[in-house]
């Protein structure tokens, strides 16, 4: 299984995710929706879900989970997510 890696910037982005979850609905779901991220960022490394290229921005592509974007970048056998973004954000001029 192809292993995956997170950016500085992706696990900021997935601490910050956690607490809006937790203040929002609860220590559980924010546990539990970490778990789901989680596993879509193994999906990914496992080559298991559909991705798209993210225009501009060569190499980076992108996988929807749940309520957020995962970006990406698949080298070799390694996968470095690089940014976890909500899907209400301005996700291309957040990622430049």
């Amino acid at each position: 299984m192809t292993a995956y890696y997170l950016t500085q910037s992706a696990r900021e982005d997935l601490i910050d995710i956690w607490l809006y979850t937790q203040e929002s609905w609860g220590e559980a779901q924010a546990d539990n929706y970490q778990d789901a991220l989680h596993l879509c960022c193994a999906r990914i490394a496992a080559d298991h879900v559909q991705t798209k290229p993210v225009p501009g921005l060569e190499r980076v592509r992108s996988h929807h989970c749940r309520h957020h974007y995962l970006f990406f970048i698949k080298q070799d056998a390694a996968v470095t997510i690089v940014a976890v973004l909500h899907e209400r954000m301005d996700l291309i001029e957040r990622l430049h």
